[in-house]
């Protein structure tokens, strides 16, 4: 982390630092996914203390920016590092500009934009759900450390931030010690949730909502919004995928996606402007609006990550590096007809409930298919496309038998 070389967030005068970009380029990545992270926590849990450190997050993003651009201005000798470094600029900007989105759910919470029951059902259909445990007495959690668990690779669950003493830890380190009392917000599958409430011995609270009122249109609504959610989750795995590969035809699958979003974001104001609205509810209806926007607004930013490599803008190494070496990472990889994955179904192959990956894509007989299901079969010579922290992408180059890095 670059925060201690950094100056004053609450500052508006920026310094240039000397510091690596490969370094701010991957703590910008990975303070840009944990905004979004905690941006849909606060709207779940409708925590204002979650989006008021949303906030500082946003802040911290745009210090990290200006750092990037000055000292990758620095590094151009001639046209050739200046068309490299294009890249890099280009990434900052839309990384900045996908904090700038994430701050805006924190602010849905702020203006009491989040009451919406449909909210909360949206999140509980999403493909990467989050919640939200306490650890009681007794707990096989508490005096472990984050770290000692290995919730990503046994049970495929991120830890997004912990709350002690009554406040919140934003993406706790690996050596933090959890005690009783203390809060978890979980990102993950449906079953390996259920294990941390499990582990944890006693739930704080499941996330319950009151069942859809009877409109069809509100369930459309509702299919509306987690559609724009996954899908934008998966347009910037697939950006980062087609950038660090070069690969043009994920590109423009990318583009072509943005346009679906943009279809479906004007579907659902439609939808919701034909919402029998009651007495006080025109707030509610309008955070449902602002939340199809924000998804809008980050696809846009995926798109103009994937629009570098329709240009033919090759990526430069310290991206790749920064993307390689962040949190989480992005693998494309080809199955060995004699790994540990060909045969296997990905639900056989156990890889999103146990190592808590997101398969974005796979390529078989050349075609490529995108949010594969479970119950696709990997061969040898199929190619595969995942998202996940770094260790889980090692556990399944290991198991693929092959990697394009080798």
């Amino acid at each position: 982390m670059l925060e201690d070389s950094l100056d004053d967030p609450d500052s508006n005068v920026i310094h240039y630092k000397p510091l690596s970009v490969r370094e701010v380029l991957k703590d910008m990545k990975n303070a840009c996914e944990l905004a979004v992270h905690l941006g849909y926590l606060s709207v779940l849990f409708d925590d204002e203390q979650l989006s008021e450190g949303l906030q500082s997050l946003e802040k911290r993003i745009d210090s990290l920016s200006y750092q990037l651009w000055m000292s990758a201005a620095l590094s151009a000798r001639d046209v050739e590092d200046a068309e490299k470094i294009v890249g890099l600029i280009k990434l900052g900007s839309v990384i900045d500009e996908i904090s700038d989105a994430a701050a805006d759910l924190g602010k849905l919470v702020e203006m009491g934009l989040s009451g919406h029951p449909s909210l909360k059902r949206v999140f509980q259909r999403i493909e990467r759900r989050f919640s939200k445990v306490q650890v009681s007495k007794g707990s096989i959690l508490s005096g472990k450390t984050i770290e000692d668990l290995e919730l990503n690779t046994t049970i495929g669950v991120d830890i997004i931030a912990l709350k002690k003493g009554g406040s919140w830890i934003s993406d706790p380190q690996g050596s933090e010690i959890l005690s009783e009392g203390d809060i978890l917000l979980a990102r993950g599958t449906p079953s390996g949730l259920s294990k941390l409430h499990e582990m944890a011995e006693g739930q704080l609270r499941l996330i319950t909502v009151p069942q859809p009122s009877g409109y069809a249109t509100l369930d459309r609504i509702e299919d509306l919004l987690v559609e724009l959610i996954d899908t934008t989750d998966m347009m910037l795995d697939l950006a980062y995928t087609a950038l660090i590969y070069n690969n043009r035809d994920i590109a423009r699958e990318i583009l072509a996606l943005e346009e679906a979003v943009d279809a479906w974001h004007l579907e659902l104001e439609l939808e919701s402007l034909r919402l029998p609205i009651g007495p006080g509810e025109e707030r509610k209806i309008l955070g449902l609006i602002r939340l199809g926007l924000i998804c809008e607004l980050i696809s846009d930013a995926a798109a103009s990550i994937a629009d570098l490599t329709v240009r033919g803008f090759e990526s430069h190494e310290i991206l790749q590096a920064a993307i390689e070496e962040a949190e989480d990472t992005v693998t494309k990889i080809s199955i060995s007809g004699d790994g540990a994955l060909a045969g296997k179904t990905i639900h056989e192959a156990q890889l999103i409930e146990k190592l808590g990956l997101n398969i974005l894509a796979i390529r078989k007989r050349g075609v490529w298919l995108y949010a594969p299901g479970e119950d696709v079969t990997m061969d040898g010579g199929d190619e595969l496309i995942a998202c996940g922290t770094r260790s889980s992408v090692e556990i399944l180059e290991s198991m693929a038998g092959e990697s394009e890095k080798d």
